[in-house]
């Protein structure tokens, strides 16, 4: 595709911001493994069969706030609001929620009208009310899970997951292990993000939990955080903050083209047009993924590598 086809650039080729800019993510892939060692086995076993199975895989994952900065710094402007492109080694690269549910295993159905929580969240989140409240009889799944906090936040929850088997019991720390994926990892709003009150009542029905679509409400959350964002903030800002889980803006773009790992010497395993998106994404969830900027930077620059369509798009 020659660039007389492509629609315009957030900055024009030669002027994108230089400098250690960065994409502050408030969540923490490092959490992941302290969830793991909460869980019982059997526990652990059923969260890796559900959708959160490949995020539970990348523990081991290091989140590349600079090669995200310069992926989003080279975005193209499109009227497709639900969607987000950027130009690597000169070919465009589509953000789209397919390619977020196929680097996150997630489910971006259309939720049930009557089980969506509320979207306006934000820091300031309180203690659920009306249905959530305490009865004379027994204790809400709010009172069991927080005794008494007013305002937990996902870092509330991690202080007392790191304990392990020894707090509380199983189903109360599965419930908080939900609540800090979808809170803590996957929709989180600032750095000390608030639990949501109608999520809590969800988790009453840990079958319809596992089955929401958590992936759309991330990723509509991640998208429109990021479209949020003027060039203002890319280039007066050494660090701009975006909502979401943008690990998987990183995923797609590895998946594209893998050649950039080529410093991390994981590239054999993955960088082979024969294969599948699929298998390619696969092999990328299991590694031990860092980027190295330097390299991915050299790579984009010297724009000879191959990047290829995830899954069928038209720009």
């Amino acid at each position: 595709m020659d660039d007389t086809d492509l629609p315009c650039r957030l900055f024009e080729t030669g002027f994108e911001p230089t400098g250690k800019k960065r994409v502050n993510n408030y969540f923490n892939l490092r959490w992941i493994e302290v969830l793991k060692t909460a869980l019982e086995d059997d526990d652990l076993a059923m969260l890796h069969a559900s959708q959160f199975g490949k995020i539970l895989q990348m523990g081991d994952h290091t989140f590349s706030v600079m090669f995200l900065h310069y992926l989003l710094s080279r975005q193209l402007v499109t009227e497709k609001d639900l969607q987000l492109w950027w130009l690597f080694v000169g070919k465009p690269i589509r953000y789209a929620i397919q390619d977020f549910a196929l680097v996150t295993g997630l489910n971006y159905g259309e939720p049930p009208e009557s089980r969506r929580p509320d979207n306006n969240k934000g820091c300031a989140r309180g203690k659920v009310s009306g249905e959530g409240k305490s009865s004379s009889s027994s204790p809400s799944i709010w009172d069991v899970l927080f005794r008494g906090e007013e305002k937990p936040t996902t870092s509330w929850i991690m202080d007392r997951l790191v304990k392990g088997k020894r707090y509380k019991d199983p189903l109360t720390r599965l419930r908080l292990v939900l609540l800090v994926l979808v809170e803590g990892i996957l929709c989180p709003t600032c750095g000390t993000t608030n639990i949501r009150p109608d999520v809590v009542s969800m988790l009453a029905n840990l079958e319809e939990f596992l089955a929401y679509p958590w992936g759309r409400e991330s990723f509509l959350l991640t998208v429109r955080s990021t479209k949020a964002r003027s060039p203002s903030h890319y280039v007066l800002q050494d660090t701009m903050a975006i909502q979401g889980f943008t690990h998987a803006m990183v995923l797609v773009t590895v998946a594209a083209c893998p050649s950039l790992l080529i410093k991390s010497g994981a590239v054999p395993q993955v960088d082979d047009e024969d294969r599948t998106s699929e298998e390619i994404v696969r092999s990328l969830i299991d590694m031990k993924l860092t980027v190295n900027f330097v390299t991915a930077k050299a790579v984009d620059q010297k724009g000879q590598a191959y990047v290829r369509s995830l899954l069928f798009w038209i720009l």
